[in-house]
């Protein structure tokens, strides 16, 4: 159920599991690869280079590989039963989906590749001198390394950022580690998989969804205020329970302390849950836009709860820390749904929160205590639909969303109305997006601020 980061993508990266009596050979693939390019795809293993008449030729394939010997000037004849020690690793390179190597008897597999985007943001704010602004980023640029180890059920992924957002540079320096994911799947068990490492928990959807599969340039504004950040944690799964295609779980513990912490925890931890249906039968459910142009219907409807028990930030493992210094309690409920259909794609997301403060004793210069911050109540919504147009690679697709305070709340009410074109040059591995939005706070519609981006998204 992970988007970059879920069992049944990292299944589809790796190829399907063989059964133990009989392993076969795996060929990585990216989370993110375009639908038309999977496991099923026909990969060529390089052969190593023959022995020439006076010295022997290097092996392409061995001789960057810690441990292996070169293929020797003369034949090497092999038992029946032993692997030709010359075929001992697969290598290839695939365009957009990077570096593929798998040794011959599937027990090892690794896939690398790099995933970019450069985008530049015009920004026109009627109410914040300048009033017109415009810069450009490299929004994200990360590294990915995915595959097996000593068997086809223990998998791994693990994702490195470059991008200075990623990174948190301040005052050129960096406060953050690069490693944004990683984690380890044991799928021995359909019903009950395990993964464990610091990644994405299990929540909403569009977040859980890979950053490089957007139908927009980029996620919700809604769904920046209510997401679940990474953390390190497990959580017990499946994405196919039952083996009927029809239902995806996942039951997950976390630290509640958010990436890279090194904090000591008091047991006071996240706790997520999740429920899919899947009413039609799976699909690429966690991929925006229908590039396939689907013939027959899908559908997915998910669900989750969330509870942070004594967050010390105010929106769980992300957000501000409270002026007087306490924690907060926080329960969260979010329900979510994804329709395609020969390439009309649509999707939405209703979130609701509600917290309740732990007061801290933090105290002001004179030793008055600091008044009690209020928890980020409240709900929220977005809806987003696509149309992907007949002949060409180029989506035309909208969306609308809005935050919304409830009681005494320390959230600001904010909304959001866009719409842009999508270029899939190949697929979501290399496209070109405009996108505007209308985006207000406080109900002040006309105030709000007008912003055009324009991103090109490449894997290597």
């Amino acid at each position: 159920m992970v988007g970059c980061v879920g069992s049944t993508l990292l299944a589809s990266l790796l190829g399907a599991a063989p059964p133990a009596s009989s392993p076969a050979p795996i060929e990585p693939v990216p989370f993110d690869a375009p639908a038309s390019v999977g496991p099923g795809d026909d990969a060529q293993p390089v052969e190593p280079a023959t022995a020439q008449p006076v010295e022997p030729a290097p092996n392409p394939v061995t001789q960057t590989q810690p441990g292996i010997e070169p293929a020797p000037s003369e034949p090497v004849a092999s038992a029946p039963d032993e692997p030709d020690p010359n075929k001992r690793l697969s290598v290839e390179y695939r365009p957009n989906l990077g570096v593929l190597v798998s040794s011959a008897d599937g027990r090892f597999a690794m896939g690398t590749w790099l995933r970019m985007q450069l985008r530049d943001t015009l920004t026109h704010n009627p109410t914040t001198p300048p009033n017109l602004t415009n810069g450009m980023e490299f929004r994200r640029v990360s590294l990915f390394f995915a595959g097996n180890v000593f068997g086809p059920h223990n998998q791994y992924f693990l994702q490195l950022v470059f991008d200075p957002r990623g990174l948190g540079m301040q005052d050129g320096q960096v406060t953050q580690s690069p490693v944004f994911d990683f984690f380890f799947t044991f799928d021995y068990l359909r019903d009950l998989s395990l993964r464990i490492g610091q990644y994405k928990p299990q929540y909403s959807r569009q977040f859980i969804a890979a950053w490089a599969d957007l139908q927009f340039v980029d996620r919700s504004t809604v769904q920046s205020e209510f997401l679940l950040e990474r953390d390190l944690g497990f959580d017990l799964f499946s994405n196919d329970l039952g083996g009927l295609d029809l239902f995806r779980y996942s039951l997950g513990l976390y630290m509640g302390q958010g990436r890279n912490n090194l904090a000591i925890n008091d047991l006071r931890m996240d706790y997520v849950a999740r429920l899919e249906v899947l009413p039609l039968g799976g699909f690429d459910e966690y991929v925006e836009a229908d590039l396939e142009r689907r013939r027959k219907p899908k559908l997915a409807l998910g669900a989750a709860y969330s509870f942070s028990d004594h967050a010390t930030r105010d929106r769980s493992v992300i957000g501000a820390l409270p002026a007087d210094g306490g924690t907060t309690n926080i329960h969260q409920i979010v329900a979510d749904g994804v329709f395609k259909l020969r390439g009309f794609s649509a999707t939405g997301e209703f979130f609701w929160r509600r917290g309740t403060r732990n007061p801290g004793s933090a105290v002001d210069d004179m030793g008055v205590p600091l008044p009690i911050t209020a928890p980020r109540n409240g709900m929220g919504w977005f809806v987003q639909a696509g149309y992907l147009l007949p002949h060409v690679p180029v989506e035309l697709a909208g969306r609308g969303g809005q935050t919304i305070a409830l009681g005494n709340s320390s959230m600001g009410s904010i909304g959001e109305l866009g719409a842009g074109p999508s270029w899939y040059l190949q697929g979501h591995a290399m496209k070109l997006q405009l996108d505007y939005f209308h985006t207000w706070s406080n109900a002040d519609f006309a105030q709000g601020a007008n912003q055009v981006r324009l991103q090109l998204q490449i894997g290597i």
